[in-house]
Parts: C-alpha cells; structure tokens; sequence
C-alpha cells in the first residue's frame, strides 16, 4: 500500500506537469474556488457555447435560409481552424505577461463574435466571427490550465482542474437545452442570447479571477527524438479526432435534417453529448487511477468506436442517446487520459514538448477532417458514411494503443 501510494503521488506529479508547465507557482494562500470558478466560465463561453454549441444551430440556420447546409458545415469547420490557430500561438509564444488582462480581453472578444453573429450580412461576415471564436478558445484553452489550474497547490489541481474543464461540457448542454426554446423567437434573437451571456461571464471572471503572470517555460532538455510508443500514442490521439468529429458538427443535423426529427430533438440528443462531456472525464479519471490511463484509453476508443457505429445499425431515441453518452464522455475524458499516458510513457525532459505535440496533432487533425466531412457530405449527402468512416477509424487506433502498449513493454524489457 505504501509503495502504491508514493508511485501514484510520483505519477501524478508527472502527469500536472505535462499539463501545467514550470513558470507557475503557487502562493502561499489561492483563492481555490473563485480560480476554478473563473476557469469554468472562460471554458464554458469559449468552447462550451461559441464552439460546440454551433452544431444545434446549424439545423436552425438552414432553415432559415441564412445558408445551405453545406456551407454551414464549412463555417463550423473555420471555427476549429481558428481554434488550431489560437493554440499554436500559445504554444510558440514564448513571453511573458499577465493573464487576467488576457483572459477578460478574449472572453470579450468571443462574446462580441457570438453578438455580430446575429447579423446576416453573409458568409464572409459570419466566417470571420467563427474564425475569430475560435482562436480565443484555442488560446483560453492553454491558457486557462496554466492562468488558473497551474497556480493551485498541488494537493488542490485535480479538484480545480475537474471543475474548469467541466465548464466545456456545461457550455454544451446549456445551449442545446436554451436553443430549441431560443430560435422560436429567430436566430438574432439567439445569438444575441448566447452573446449576453458571454458578456455577463466575462464580467463575473473580470471580478473574480486572481492575478497571475505567464512565465516563459525554458525549452526542454532531454533530447529531441521521441520514442517509439509516444509516437504511436500521438498517432492514436490524434486519429481520434476521425471519430469525434461526425457528433460534434453534424450530430444534431443528423437528427434533425437527416432523419427530419426536427431542431428540438436535435438539440435534445446535443444536451446528452453535453452532459456526458460533463461527468465523464471525472469517471474515466477514476478508472484510470486503478487500471492505468493506457489500457483505459485504450477501452474507451472501444467503447466510442461502438458509439459513432451505432446510429448506423439503430436510430431509435434511447439508441441515438447511448450514442451521444458513449462520445461525449470518452472524447472529451480522452484528453486527460492521453496526457496521463505520455506521462508516464515520457522522460522526465520531454513532458511538455511530447504533450504539446500531441495537442498540436489533434488540433490539425480535427480541422481537415472537419473541412473533409464537410465536403464530403456535400458531395454525398450523407451522413452514415460519416459516422463509418469515424468508427472504422477508432478501431485503427485501438490497433495503434495496442502497438504502443507493446513496444513500451519492449522498452521496459532492456
């Protein structure tokens, strides 16, 4: 037990600071909540509502005749290319400076793109908005975890972390509830809803968030060549992204257009992908902390495989709702597990460059297989073939886990 116990301490030290680089310290008093607190709101705007809670809309937008759907899937898909933007300048950034100011001053700027979204002044316009939402949750995305959860006793970073990063599956299940109630009243009404709200928590956060200063990370020793199990784990994360993002752009078109159930239900099964995201990196935390976070990542990917596969086979309501579970709880808890993994896979000098590798990764990826999906159903009309090819793709990187828990036993082995 003892032994245990020093290993899981001495793992979890390694695994925060993949997560939360040096230049952080923490004071001899922090304010815990008020941090966490402000964390979930710069999640919950950002990526919560400005990101993901576009897809509920996109069936409203159709309708109105604001844009096809194709081009709508096209707009969601800028948006992720601005949030691949925004988190490969925090990740080049190499100054210092103070995060308040910078966090206040992006969650103003989401909340003015998610207010100009309420104009039709055209596809450029409205591009240039999700472009804009997408960079500030990119960079707030980095930010947030070193600003706030990088600044908690180490006794304390799980419980902040848990709580800022559940701002992300909040922000989901929010606005799917609020929108079917919201666009009865016309999409400017909506976005000007959604945009209120990222004023107020942008207020709420410019009280309450305690000042720190971002600290430049000197650049890691330990060599430059990655080894062979993180490279194949990287490769999994990354390809992960293939299967997450048939639900989280075209999940509630797919039942409101494609199977003609409407917006509400739409937005309904869109809730169950939010409250999922919510609770189950807590769960799969847990999981990971008695089995290991590889061979839990590892079943997890399984599990999602049989969730993005399963609309395929069976679109009743309690089946679409397994579906929506079964992804939000694993795409999202995946995050922490791959970190915890490359953790415990990586030298003690190659932490943060091998996590912000894969987190780069994952971030190329999600855009060009958004644009891809995207164009792909336009030339198709089609969204099973999205959700096979999604889950084909999971169990090729079940296949990649596989390989790299094997060479990692290699290594171990010499």
């Amino acid at each position: 037990m003892e032994a245990s116990l020093v290993f899981r301490r001495v793992y979890t030290k390694a695994a925060l600071a993949v997560l939360w680089p040096a230049g952080m310290e923490a004071p001899l008093t922090f304010p815990i909540y008020r941090a966490a607190f402000s964390g979930l709101l710069a999640m919950f705007i950002s990526i919560g509502v400005a990101r993901f809670g576009y897809g509920p809309l996109v069936p409203a937008l159709v309708g109105a005749h604001w844009y096809s759907a194709t081009a709508a899937f096209w707009l969601g898909a800028v948006n992720l290319l601005g949030y691949f933007f925004g988190a490969a300048l925090m990740r080049g950034w190499r100054g210092s400076f103070a995060a308040k100011p910078v966090v206040v001053a992006l969650m103003a700027a989401t909340a003015i793109s998610l207010l100009a979204s309420a104009l039709d002044w055209g596809v450029l316009w409205f591009g240039f908005w999700r472009l804009v939402s997408g960079v500030t949750g990119g960079v707030l995305m980095v930010l947030m975890a070193a600003a706030v959860v990088g600044r908690a006793p180490a006794s304390q970073k799980g419980r902040v972390g848990g709580i800022t990063f559940a701002g992300m599956g909040s922000g989901i299940t929010l606005s799917s509830l609020l929108i079917p109630l919201m666009v009865a009243h016309g999409l400017v009404f909506t976005w000007a809803v959604l945009g209120v709200l990222g004023v107020v928590a942008t207020i709420i956060v410019a009280a309450l968030m305690p000042a720190s200063t971002i600290t430049a990370a000197p650049r890691q020793a330990g060599g430059t060549k990655m080894s062979r199990p993180v490279l194949l784990l990287i490769a999994a994360y990354a390809g992960s992204a293939l299967g997450f993002v048939p639900h989280m752009l075209f999940w509630a078109s797919f039942v409101a257009i494609g199977l003609h159930r409407g917006i509400t239900a739409g937005a309904e099964v869109s809730a169950w992908l939010g409250v999922a995201a919510a609770i189950g990196p807590v769960i799969l935390g847990r999981v990971a902390d008695r089995f290991g976070f590889l061979p839990t990542l590892l079943t997890g990917y399984l599990v999602m495989a049989g969730a993005v596969a399963l609309p395929i086979f069976n679109d009743s309501p309690v089946a679409l709702i397994i579906s929506a579970v079964g992804v939000g709880a694993v795409a999202l808890g995946s995050v922490m597990l791959a970190a915890g993994a490359i953790a415990g896979l990586s030298a003690p000098g190659r932490l943060a460059a091998n996590w912000g590798a894969a987190t780069m990764a994952y971030a190329v990826m999600q855009a060009a297989i958004a644009a891809g999906f995207s164009s792909l159903y336009h030339a198709t009309g089609s969204f099973l073939l999205l959700f096979t090819i999604g889950s084909v793709c999971l169990v090729a990187c079940v296949g990649l886990l596989v390989a790299a828990m094997r060479a990692a036993k290699e290594a171990a082995a010499f």
